[in-house]
C-alpha cells in the first residue's frame, strides 16, 4: 500500500542518507541560502483566512532552477485572467526564485485573481517533504522536465495527491535509476507525464506505467516571444575593439578544454573581446584561477569601471545572473556550454538573437531540437540553426568562421521563426491541463 512506502528498505536507506549528508548541505553556499525554507517550517506557507476547503494552495508547481522557472511564470501568464488559483512555485536555486518572484509581480495586474507564492523547495528527505505536502496540501503537484524527486512522489501517493510531468525530459541518471528500482518507480508514478520528444516519450513509459504524451515544448514559446520583440540592444557595461566572441552558459566540464584554445583564438584575431559566462556563479572562482594559470589576464565584469574598454588580451568573466540576452546580442560568434560531457544548456536565446550557435557533443538534454525523425520537421543542425564541434579544437574554428561570415541577424531570426511555427503552444496548452485537471472533481 502507498501508505506504508516509507518503511521500505529504499526509503529507509533514503533517509539516512539525507541525514548523514545534512552537514555537507549546510556547508554549501547555494543550499545555505533560504535553508530555513528548504527544511518546510510551519510557517512555510502563509494561511488564507478565506479558504475553507482545507487546501492551503490549489497547485504546487516545482522548477528547478532559473531556466524552469521561466517556463512556470510562462505557464501562470497562459492561466485565465479570471482564475482564482492559489499557486506554490517551488525552486532550488536562487536564481530560480528571483525569475518567480519577478514573474508574480508582473501577474498581479494580468491575473488579479491568481495568487502566486515563491518558495525554495523543501529537501526531499521523507519527513521533510512530507511536512512541505501536510502544510502546502495541494490539490494537485506539476512537475517540470526532469524534477522526479523519489520522497516528493511516495509522499504524493501516500495522501493522494495527483502528480503530473509536464515539460518532460528525462536525462541518462533517472532512466538509469529507473531500471534499478523499476518495482519502487512502477508504485510512486505520476499519474500523468507530457513528454516533449519521442525519444523522452520511450524513455518514460519504459519506466513508468502511466500514460505518457507528447507536448511542445514551452521553451519554443519563450524562444519565440524574443523573436515577437526588437533585438536587444547592445545594453553591456563594457566597450570593446574587435568582435565579441561569447562562451555562454559554460560549466565545470569546460574549465579544462577551452581555456587552452584561447590563444589560437587571439592569435587569429588579436583584437577579440572573450566573454566568459559561467552557468553557476559558484564556478567564478574556478574559471578566474584556470584563466590565471594561463596568464590569459581574466577581469570580473564586477569589477570593471561602467563604460570601460576591455583591454586586449584580457578576458571577461561574466559574474552577474540575467544578462545573456544582451551579451548575446552583443556577440559576433557564440558558444553555449555544458557540452562538453554535462548535456548542454539551453542554446535557444542565441538563435532568438539572431546568432547561430557553436555547441559540444554532449547535447542529451536537447533531443528535442536535435530532430524528430519526422523529414518535414529537420532538426536546428538540419536547417542550419546550430554548429556541433566534436572536439574544443574545433569550437574555435568554427567560432572563427562565425565572426567572420556575413550573416545577417535578421535573417537568423526570420529562419528560427520558421522552425519553430509548428512545435508552438506548450505553455498554453499546460495552462488548459492543469486548469481541467483542477477543475475535475477528486474522487
Amino acid at each position: 500500500m502507498a501508505a506504508s512506502l516509507f518503511s521500505r528498505p529504499f526509503f529507509r536507506i533514503y533517509r539516512a542518507l539525507w541525514m548523514l549528508a545534512r552537514p555537507l548541505l549546510r556547508r554549501s553556499s547555494r543550499l545555505a541560502d533560504g535553508w530555513k525554507e528548504r527544511l518546510a517550517p510551519d510557517d512555510w506557507i502563509p494561511t488564507d483566512p478565506a479558504r475553507a476547503d482545507g487546501h492551503a494552495v490549489d497547485l504546487w508547481l516545482q522548477a528547478a532552477s532559473g531556466g524552469e522557472a521561466r517556463l512556470a511564470a510562462a505557464v501562470c501568464e497562459q492561466f485565465s485572467p479570471s482564475s482564482t488559483l492559489r499557486v506554490l512555485v517551488t525552486t532550488w536555486t536562487r536564481q530560480g526564485r528571483d525569475v518567480m518572484e519577478k514573474a508574480a509581480e508582473g501577474l498581479k495586474s494580468s491575473h488579479p485573481g491568481l495568487s502566486v507564492i515563491v518558495r525554495f523547495a523543501p529537501f526531499d528527505h521523507p519527513d521533510i517533504v512530507r511536512r512541505a505536502l501536510t502544510l502546502a496540501s495541494p490539490r494537485m503537484v506539476a512537475l517540470l522536465e526532469t524534477e522526479l524527486w523519489p520522497g516528493l512522489l511516495a509522499a504524493c501517493r501516500e495522501k493522494n495527491i495527483p502528480v503530473h510531468v509536464f515539460n518532460g525530459r528525462i536525462n541518462s541518471s533517472t532512466a538509469h535509476f529507473g531500471k534499478l528500482f523499476s518495482s519502487l518507480m512502477t508504485e510512486i508514478s505520476p499519474v500523468r507525464i507530457h513528454a516533449i520528444s519521442r525519444y523522452d516519450q520511450q524513455a518514460f513509459s519504459r519506466i513508468f506505467p502511466c500514460r505518457v504524451d507528447r507536448m511542445p515544448n514551452i521553451k519554443f514559446d519563450l524562444a519565440v516571444r524574443a523573436l515577437d520583440g526588437p533585438l536587444s540592444a547592445h545594453n553591456h557595461c563594457f566597450s570593446v575593439s574587435g568582435p565579441v566572441f561569447l562562451f555562454a552558459s559554460v560549466r565545470q566540464c569546460e574549465e579544462t578544454r577551452i581555456p587552452g584554445q584561447l590563444a589560437r583564438l587571439y592569435k587569429a584575431v588579436p583584437n577579440a573581446a572573450v566573454v566568459v559566462v559561467p552557468r553557476h556563479l559558484h564556478r567564478v572562482a574556478s574559471w578566474k584561477s584556470v584563466l590565471d594559470d594561463l596568464a590569459l589576464m581574466p577581469v570580473l565584469v564586477s569589477e570593471l569601471p561602467a563604460g570601460r574598454c576591455l583591454p586586449r588580451r584580457h578576458v571577461l568573466i561574466w559574474d552577474r545572473f540575467g544578462d545573456l540576452p544582451q551579451l548575446y546580442a552583443a556577440a559576433r560568434a557564440v558558444f553555449v556550454g555544458g557540452s562538453f560531457g554535462q548535456g548542454g544548456q539551453n542554446f535557444l536565446e542565441a538563435l532568438s538573437a539572431g546568432r547561430v550557435p557553436c555547441i559540444g557533443p554532449s547535447a542529451h538534454n536537447f533531443l528535442w531540437a536535435m530532430g524528430t525523425g519526422d523529414p518535414s520537421m529537420p532538426s536546428l543542425e538540419q536547417a542550419g540553426l546550430l554548429r556541433v564541434a566534436h572536439h574544443p579544437k574545433d569550437v574555435i574554428d568554427i567560432m572563427l568562421e562565425q565572426a567572420a561570415s556575413t550573416s545577417d541577424r535578421k535573417l537568423v531570426r526570420e529562419r528560427f521563426r520558421e522552425w519553430l511555427a509548428p512545435r508552438l503552444g506548450g505553455a498554453a496548452g499546460t495552462a488548459r491541463s492543469m486548469e481541467e485537471i483542477l477543475a475535475t472533481p477528486q474522487s
